[in-house]
């Protein structure tokens, strides 16, 4: 059985933020061993919608993009989803936006299957070395997928149909890209 203070986490987030404002994508297959236990942790219950597909177990979670498999993220142990009535998923996107703001927290939010093709498909803001960047337009409609990252933990939101999951992930110790597959 995993204890949640043993709990293991693999976030790419980070390396991919990096890449978009470099203009390279970075190398994940040094992360490639520690994504497929982390998969194999997280299968039992799951669903997705038109750009993310998830899966949970008492193992842990996992979730990635489907047209872009590079962005994903896993973690061991035991977690637990909650069902929001769109009223409260609406509550939570209001809280991440302040968050985001007042907290320099960073978030993405995804409003359609189009991904980034225009600023109002997506919101992110997020902080590199010194600079906060903003990228898309902030709205408060309901996403499809929202990542609310704080240093304390992890805050996923995914809306399928007119249903929304939500699951808060505590910190787990990071999968160090020294770990080679």
């Amino acid at each position: 059985m995993n204890h949640p203070d043993l709990a293991f986490e693999i976030d790419p987030q980070r390396l991919l933020l990096e890449g978009m404002e470099t203009g390279a994508l970075p190398d994940l297959k040094p992360l490639e061993l520690a994504r497929e236990y982390a998969q194999e942790l997280a299968q039992g219950s799951g669903g997705e919608n038109q750009i993310v597909r998830w899966w949970h177990s008492p193992g842990g979670f996992y979730y990635e993009f489907k047209q872009f498999p590079a962005a994903f993220y896993g973690r061991s142990g035991l977690v637990q989803g909650q069902y929001l009535t769109p009223q409260e998923a609406q509550v939570l996107v209001w809280d991440a936006l302040t968050r985001a703001d007042k907290d320099q927290a960073d978030l993405t939010l995804f409003y359609t299957a189009n991904l980034m093709q225009s600023d109002q498909d997506f919101f992110m803001v997020y902080t590199l070395g010194q600079m906060r960047i903003e990228r898309g337009e902030a709205r408060y409609a309901l996403p499809l997928f929202m990542r609310l990252k704080l240093p304390q933990y992890l805050l996923v939101l995914f809306r399928s149909n007119d249903e929304y999951l939500v699951f808060k992930l505590p910190q787990g110790q990071p999968v160090l890209l020294q770990i080679r597959a």
